[in-house]
């Protein structure tokens, strides 16, 4: 497998999508907003971005049930969208990623696959074949090293390293999730990852169809090009869209993405105890959390039933 066989073509198409995106850059670093409205925003689409990504592989995460795969990822993308600084793409960010995304899912979280392997489609055909296990030690180094030294658009890059990260395959399981990671990874630390306030991966939930089609076995990466940077353009100006017309506000709106996450799950199970909550956010602090129920509770959303431990939750009508 030679890195250096893949091509791409920059298209008309695809210059009118890179002007586009530095124009969007500039506006989203100089959005008009407070820094709390920025976080709310950012934790909206990271939580957007992390169930997404794990419905494309058909994990049936939701915003209101994430599950262990939304949540990994949720807590991978806040990593990568709060960091400063960031270092150049290395083999250990890349098994860190994966690490990120499938702790608490697969024992080789983190670690290359040690056998051969195949891609198949739902009808069972092998569409690709990745190299040998044996080689990724090497391939992988010098994926990275060919990916930093590419002198391109850091948008180029960063679909150009999705794209061949997939072919290479690497892991057992989770390559999609991975791909996705180390895309935001370069995008944000080249300054087009746009606060992190813009999920791609919903977009690519809503065209799954093109997205895996244009990830089809070739070692011509044009049309994934332009797909992502469309998926960048028109997810942008929907959040901008939604900054400037802003739907109306109601109680639930405006709380933070946990709260109105802890809200929902109320509503669905009225009657619920703490540790039932506590087990539905077994990342989050237990002081957090007993303040987000006491902050629904000073908003007359929900009513606590009785003082001791097992004091149930339910909403107020």
């Amino acid at each position: 497998m030679k890195l250096s066989d893949y091509k791409w073509t920059i298209s008309l198409q695809t210059k009118k999508f890179l002007d586009e995106i530095d124009i969007l850059r500039k506006v989203f670093e100089k959005l008009p907003l407070p820094q709390a409205m920025i976080k709310i925003i950012r934790r909206k689409s990271i939580l957007n971005s992390a169930v997404s990504s794990a419905q494309i592989e058909n994990i049936p995460s939701t915003i209101q049930y994430p599950r262990k795969e939304g949540k990994n990822l949720e807590l991978a993308y806040t990593w990568i969208y709060t960091s400063h600084n960031l270092s150049p793409l290395s083999v250990n960010i890349i098994k860190d990623l994966h690490k990120k995304a499938l702790l608490g899912i697969s024992r080789f979280a983190g670690q290359f696959r040690t056998e051969p392997w195949g891609v198949f489609n739902q009808a069972g055909e092998e569409i690709h074949h990745p190299p040998l296990h044996t080689l990724l030690p090497a391939l992988m180094s010098e994926f990275v090293d060919y990916i930093n030294a590419l002198k391109a658009h850091p948008c180029i890059v960063a679909a150009a390293g999705q794209f061949i990260f997939e072919k290479i395959h690497p892991f057992a399981d989770g390559n999609g999730r991975t791909g996705r990671l180390i895309s935001a990874y370069m995008l944000h630390k080249t300054g087009y990852g746009l606060g992190g306030l813009v999920p791609l991966e919903r977009y690519i939930i809503e065209h799954r169809d093109w997205y895996y089609r244009t990830l089809e076995p070739s070692h011509n990466c044009s049309e994934f090009l332009d797909y992502m940077l469309e998926a960048m353009t028109t997810q942008a100006n929907s959040v901008l869209e939604e900054i400037k017309n802003p739907p109306p506000q109601t109680p639930e709106s405006t709380l933070l993405p946990r709260r109105r996450e802890l809200l929902g799950i109320i509503k669905d199970h009225p009657e619920r105890s703490f540790d039932f909550l506590r087990r539905r956010f077994i990342n989050v602090n237990p002081l957090s959390l007993h303040r987000d129920l006491q902050y629904l509770q000073k908003h007359r959303l929900i009513q606590k039933q009785g003082v001791t431990r097992g004091a149930l939750y339910t909403v107020l009508s």
